[in-house]
């Protein structure tokens, strides 16, 4: 049987979609067609597969309500696990917390045990549908995949990123958290983390649902926060770090 072309495979593709899709249209406000466009295409999705991927984890979350992937983010030293104590005093949920330093450290394992430890807690938690936070520094791409993985699953993800806008400081913390028995980071990784600090945000950043940054420099200070695409820097603080972003964010657009 011959290949059809031209009308006839043309009658034949809309007979097919007529008898397996039911069409929808919508209207949004004029010039927002290219940020939708934008977003789907920074998560590998046309503007159909991007708002039927919308629709879908809405009526999942509709039906499974509370379901939530949170992440702290910051490179180390930053104040990742500090942040999350002060969550928890404010009664956020955060359900399992899953921070792999602290698993390193507790079980006395490798790093690259507590590593594969912290991996099969968080798939334990999305075969289970359970709500968790997670501490990372943004490096690679797993959390990258998690996210991903959690956002066609239902799951609403919020990220808290805290910065900081001199390398140096955050050596004299982790320093100064060994002096006090805490858990030791090659200088090295840090540097390269810290150089890549902002590309790491940008990649998560189409797969949240909202994201509070914050600076630590004297204590958390929201400077920052990103929905819909857009990032909105607050008026009162406006570190380096978070300029830089806004910028890269900009020029991309």
């Amino acid at each position: 049987m011959g290949i059809k072309s031209g009308k006839a495979a043309t009658k034949a593709k809309n007979k097919y979609n007529a008898r397996n899709y039911d069409r929808v249209s919508i209207v949004v406000p004029k010039g927002y067609k290219s940020d939708i466009l934008a977003v789907a295409e920074a998560g590998g999705d046309s503007i159909n597969g991007y708002i039927t991927k919308a629709i879908n984890e809405r009526i999942y979350r509709n039906t499974n309500p509370g379901l939530k992937y949170t992440i702290i983010g910051g490179i180390n030293g930053t104040g990742k696990s500090s942040f999350t104590g002060v969550l928890k005093t404010q009664a956020v949920d955060l359900g399992i917390i899953i921070d792999v330093d602290k698993l390193t450290a507790s079980t006395g394992v490798s790093p690259i045990e507590g590593g594969k430890m912290a991996l099969n807690t968080i798939k334990d938690c999305l075969e289970k549908k359970i709500s968790f936070t997670q501490e990372t520094t943004l490096a690679g791409h797993r959390t990258k995949i998690t996210a991903r993985y959690a956002k066609e699953n239902g799951y609403y993800i919020s990220m808290f990123y805290i910065g900081l806008d001199h390398v140096d400081e955050c050596l004299k913390r982790i320093a100064n958290r060994v002096a006090r028995g805490g858990h030791k980071i090659s200088e090295k990784d840090v540097r390269r983390r810290f150089s890549e600090r902002i590309n790491s945000v940008i990649n998560i950043l189409p797969l949240c649902d909202e994201v509070y940054f914050f600076d630590n420099n004297n204590g958390f200070v929201e400077v920052a926060e990103y929905r819909n695409g857009k990032l909105k820097i607050k008026d009162e603080i406006k570190p380096q770090w978070i300029v830089e972003l806004y910028e890269r964010l900009l020029s991309a657009e």
